[in-house]
């Protein structure tokens, strides 16, 4: 089963829980010209239009015989790919988080639990003022991309009470939050690591 959907918007498509590539590879963000400032808008546009609706049909009847003819495969422009990343960064900072430095740094022998890189995570969010996503969305958009940060997710990580626990290997932390036994976001704090 598929569906198509063809929407129209002046802002970003944006998805509940859905913060995969496929989300965003599905969508064609064009950039608008800004409206002049001395242009005045027409209020017979529309019966102007529908003089012309054989003209408009016969224009949109030839780009779909391009998209056809191109397997139904739009060309995007390296504009449009730029578009995109951006709304799929906007909606997703931990894309941005994973690229900072002073937080973390991808380092093959290294280790972290889960708790504490989510920990760290919020603490850049508090200090770049923006809204951390959820703990189950970071740790979702980290499973999606152990590939690309060459991390493994593993239940072998040894916390600060010698307990195995989730986290990854392959990513260092460059400050230590301090996380309570009942631990939130008002509990968390950090110190820079020596």
């Amino acid at each position: 089963m598929y569906a198509r959907l063809l929407a129209f918007s002046n802002g970003d498509l944006q998805s509940l829980y859905d913060r995969s590539n496929g989300f965003y590879r599905r969508q064609l963000i064009l950039t608008t010209k800004e409206k002049p400032a001395n242009r005045v808008d027409d209020p017979d546009i529309a019966e102007k239009m529908k003089r012309e609706v054989e003209g408009i049909f016969l224009w949109a009847f030839e780009g779909l015989q391009r998209l056809a003819a191109n397997s139904f495969r739009f060309t995007e422009s390296p504009r449009t790919l730029n578009n995109r990343e951006y709304v799929k960064r906007d909606a997703n900072n931990a894309i941005d988080f994973m690229e900072s430095t002073g937080y973390i740094r991808l380092k093959a022998d290294m280790s972290v639990i889960s708790k504490e890189l989510y920990a760290i995570y919020g603490i850049w969010c508090d200090e770049n003022g923006l809204t951390p996503i959820r703990q189950r969305s970071f740790s979702d958009f980290l499973m999606r991309n152990l590939k690309t940060y060459n991390l493994e997710h593993t239940n072998t990580v040894t916390n600060a009470t010698g307990r195995r626990v989730w986290g990854y290997l392959g990513i260092e932390p460059l400050i230590s939050p301090r996380i309570s036994e009942n631990w939130g976001k008002s509990l968390c704090t950090y110190v820079p690591k020596s």
